[in-house]
């Protein structure tokens, strides 16, 4: 479907569109921001929202409950991937973590098309956080179950789509043609994607304000010297959730370096952001830690487990660092050990690139203790 491009501000509904080059998706919506943190890039015109329970400390009246319009100017910026990702992975057990994982970046515009038999209302201004929370809440609690079944039916969607429990006879197939397959073959949420699917299409006359700070002849010259490419990005406008879900899937089968895949330690879903071999997600959990720096350090100690050479370097290393630090008044102890960490490190990058042997490089430690 075609349709005006919305004004400026707006408050009641959600827009996404795509920039495949660099790897980031724009969205712009109403939200109330209820423990969300903002990182504003006035630059580039971009705001990025961020979960933050002690964002609610010392709010005045005024500042609660209040719906911030979204901007199409002024978008919300996040890694291509991210809305579908994040419902992947969203807890949505109870409200409070639905909102902690998931809505307290994209509101709940989303959700008034999701059910044709419930239609609700949302205020630019409640009373406060609390009576904001409770109206939410309730709203959340009625579409509960269609919301989780949305989730799993993704899920369903995308594990087909990347072959991601491993079915044998699935692994000739290319994303975008087991996505076709999936659109034509599966009932479901499908249907509701063609529906609520609104595609605003970009033009030339859309580029004002991109634009602007450039005349009639710098504009003429580029294009003739083909040192700009004025992209033409389309919009989804939707109220459905599922829509929105589809119309994102849809734009990462187009690319093979998008791949979505489940995390081998944590089991949650990401996509790679520098090597399409990843298996471990970049989400921090404990301690601030990823699973992929975690499984760095397990992979290392694995490592050492299975090569003699490399433990015993490992080992001596923290003795002799051990010592020194014991004796920082002794220079020449630190002086021997600077030369051993130098020849060592040499023996274990020749190991490395296969120029020594792991005997070899074990018998050399053991003598030069």
């Amino acid at each position: 479907m075609k349709a005006n491009l919305p004004e400026k501000i707006f408050f009641d509904s959600f827009y996404i569109w795509f920039n495949k080059e660099k790897r980031e998706e724009y969205y712009s919506t109403p939200l109330y921001l209820y423990s969300v943190n903002r990182k504003d890039d006035f630059e580039n015109r971009l705001l990025t929202l961020y979960f933050d329970k002690n964002e609610v400390k010392g709010r005045i009246k005024e500042e609660q409950g209040l719906k911030y319009p979204g901007n199409m100017y002024f978008p919300y910026v996040e890694r291509f991937g991210m809305f579908l990702l994040r419902l992947l992975n969203a807890n949505l057990e109870t409200y409070e973590s639905a909102y902690e994982t998931f809505f307290f970046a994209y509101g709940f515009e989303i959700l008034k098309d999701i059910d044709e038999d419930y239609n609700f209302e949302l205020k630019g201004k409640y009373e406060n956080d609390a009576v904001y929370l409770k109206e939410m809440e309730e709203i959340y609690n009625v579409l509960q179950y269609k919301i989780q079944e949305i989730q799993e039916e993704m899920k369903t969607f995308v594990n087909y789509v990347y072959n991601l429990e491993n079915i044998e006879n699935l692994n000739e197939y290319t994303p975008s043609q087991r996505f076709a397959v999936y659109l034509i073959k599966h009932k479901g949420q499908a249907y509701t994607y063609n529906k609520n699917d609104n595609i605003i299409q970009d033009n030339y006359s859309n580029k004002n304000l991109e634009l602007s700070h450039l005349n009639d002849k710098q504009l003429l010259d580029s294009f003739k010297n083909n040192t700009m490419l004025v992209s033409m990005i389309d919009t989804h406008q939707s109220n459905d959730l599922s829509a929105i879900c589809y119309a994102v899937l849809e734009e990462l089968v187009k690319t093979t370096n998008n791949p979505i895949k489940k995390c081998q330690n944590c089991g949650m879903y990401f996509i790679p952001t520098s090597r399409l071999d990843e298996i471990y997600c970049d989400y921090p959990k404990e301690k601030g830690k990823t699973c992929r720096e975690q499984g760095a350090v397990q992979a290392y100690n694995e490592r050492l487990k299975q090569n003699k050479a490399l433990a015993e370097y490992r080992r001596l290393y923290q003795l002799k660092s051990m010592a020194v630090g014991r004796n920082k008044d002794n220079k020449q102890m630190k002086k021997d050990f600077d030369k051993w960490k130098k020849d060592a490190k040499d023996k274990v990058n020749k190991l490395k690139h296969g120029t020594l042997t792991e005997d070899e490089v074990y018998e050399w430690l053991v003598n030069k203790k």
